[in-house]
């Protein structure tokens, strides 16, 4: 296996910051597994950041590490307070206006930071608990849930009373003085009780029955999904988002830990503009770095077609309503495409969509020609509404079914593993059209397994993997252990969420401590630990060919049964 000998540079971050890409938003309101306010998360992004080949990097080897977690055992508890008993300050106050509350009232008055509610428990055992909030509010608004060492955010969008639930924490035995604070907007509460959850506990990750979506699937997609299947629940592949075009973030992660990421992260942001140079340049380094071992994913910014000016929603008047068509479309040549425009049974924007879908099918069927597997991500973050293919649900399931046939029936592009992200289970695009589901969570400071959004994922759909595609910051090896938060993978998003301008770890989000033993434990997978895919797309291949053969053989003893059974007829028939 080939080692890349490109160093990371002090300072190379800084030389391109003309391109900024961003991912996930700040605002996230219609995202049933994110409720903490994330970011608009940058990473620098430009041909400039690529370092010129220099000195090795030195490299410390670092022993391999066990976790250790202590044994979480499961005790029964539930306590529920009437909010109006609580501790209040600020604007606070009780309040009987609105129908349906129990008890002597509820709370209301959260106007700012200084309104605050106050609950005291003594919890019985350290273990997982869920926090549920009785509330209503007028609109959608967020509540601040402090447990003491982090903030949780829940959203509450009803006008009646009903319960938001912060899901499957893990809290210490001993006093909790759990506290209720503003959030984004006014809003009532009823009551909140702690209880003992045991969700975790009986969490089960087997995938004995996942498939690929695409029945036509290549050996390579077959291998790598078999793989990614077959460590379900026992490891965690680690990814790392490299900024687009170059290897920056990668290198880092090695001249740190030692290890290479099992997965590098590339983006096609801009391969439908007239510069897809830096698109280009992902792509080949895709190409080396499964070469070199590695798996490849990409993701898609995709600039809205006709302008190409942006992808964000507000910053573009493309709509994608008007793109969708009642036309089966996504099997027809660009020639029967332009007759329906001017027949006016499909919209320009309609044209204009599969423009672009056949531009990035065009790209990426190098890599299919090569035996590379792709996690493939595209319309990402869609429920939140920060993109353009988030105008609504029924467009977006649209163009996403429009995509998967057009990329796979249409251009045979039968290498892509497909992840879905859009991160509401009413925005699911079906079984049939996804291969992993994903959620990406920014949630600074907070190392925990993140278990409840794979419970979330899970919810949708049991028998597909669940992976963290984008996060602000890794959790620590030991808490996915402790709270079983075994993703298939983990994304860890680029730019300054992982470096400073001058090329070392940015601190805030990673400590350079967390990264080397998450990077160096037995509980997750690097690129030195990766098996060899094209001796496993091989397997695959002889493991299909000799299905084949016993089925066709089995075929032919039912064609002799057949013709013996006739003879015989025939036979009595004469006799």
């Amino acid at each position: 296996m080939k080692t890349r000998s490109t160093a990371l540079r002090a300072g190379a971050l800084s030389l391109a910051a003309a391109l900024m890409l961003t991912g996930c938003g700040s605002k996230i309101k219609e995202n049933e597994s994110i409720e903490t306010a994330a970011p608009a998360h940058t990473t620098v992004s430009g041909a400039d950041t690529q370092s010129e080949p220099d000195a090795e990097p030195v490299v410390t080897t670092i022993e391999q590490t066990q976790p250790e977690a202590e044994e979480i055992k499961y005790e029964k508890f539930s306590k529920k307070i009437e909010a109006e008993i609580g501790a209040l300050s600020g604007n606070l106050k009780t309040a009987k206006k609105r129908k349906g509350f129990k008890g002597d009232g509820y709370i209301t008055g959260f106007k700012d930071s200084g309104d605050k509610a106050t609950f005291a428990y003594d919890l019985p055992e350290s273990q997982f608990y869920t926090i549920i909030i009785r509330c209503a509010s007028e609109k959608w608004t967020r509540i601040a849930v402090s447990t003491g060492d982090h903030i949780h955010y829940v959203s509450c969008d009803s006008k009646d009373f009903t319960d938001c639930l912060v899901s499957n924490i893990y809290l210490e035995k001993g006093a909790l003085n759990l506290e209720i604070g503003y959030g984004d907007g006014a809003v009532d509460i009823d009551s909140v009780t702690v209880k003992a959850s045991d969700e975790i506990e009986t969490l089960d990750y087997s995938l004995d029955k996942a498939k690929l979506s695409n029945p036509n699937a290549t050996s390579s997609a077959k291998a790598l999904y078999s793989y990614i299947c077959l460590n379900s629940g026992s490891r965690v592949l680690l990814g790392q988002y490299d900024s687009i075009g170059t290897n920056i973030e990668t290198e880092a992660i090695y001249k740190l830990t030692g290890k290479y990421p099992a997965i590098r992260f590339g983006d096609l942001m801009q391969i439908t503009t007239d510069d897809p140079k830096l698109s280009k340049d992902d792509l080949a380094n895709s190409v080396i770095w499964s070469e070199e071992g590695g798996i490849v994913g990409l993701m898609w910014h995709w600039y809205a077609p006709c302008e190409k000016s942006d992808y964000y929603a507000d910053k573009t008047d493309f709509d994608l309503s008007k793109a969708v068509a009642k036309e089966k479309v996504s099997q027809l040549t660009p020639e029967e495409i332009e007759k329906l425009v001017k027949k006016k049974k499909i919209t320009q924007q309609c044209a204009d969509l599969i423009a672009d879908i056949d531009k990035v099918s065009e790209d990426l069927k190098p890599l299919q020609d090569q035996g590379i597997a792709v996690l493939w991500r595209p319309l990402h973050e869609a429920s939140n509404g920060y993109f353009w293919w988030g105008k609504d649900e029924k467009s977006y399931k649209w163009l996403w079914t429009l995509m998967y046939n057009r990329m796979t029936k249409y251009h045979g592009l039968n290498n892509l593993i497909w992840v879905w992200s859009a991160q509401n289970s009413k925005w699911y695009v079906g079984d049939e059209y996804c291969d992993i589901l994903s959620v990406d969570i920014y949630d600074q400071g907070n190392l925990s397994g993140q278990t409840d959004r794979i419970l979330f994922l899970k919810s949708i759909c049991a028998t597909k993997p669940a992976a963290m595609s984008e996060c602000g910051n890794l959790p620590s090896a030991e808490n996915i252990v402790r709270d079983k938060g075994y993703w298939s993978y983990i994304g860890q998003w680029g730019g300054n969420f992982l470096l400073r301008d001058d090329g070392f770890i940015e601190e805030s989000y990673n400590t350079t401590e967390n990264l080397i033993n998450i990077y160096n434990s037995t509980i997750t997978v690097t690129r030195d630990e990766l098996p060899d895919f094209t001796q496993l797309a091989l397997s695959e291949e002889e493991a299909a060919a000799k299905k084949d053969k016993e089925s066709n053989s089995d075929d032919k003893k039912d064609d002799k049964k057949k013709d013996d059974k006739k003879s015989d007829t025939e036979k009595e028939k004469n006799s």
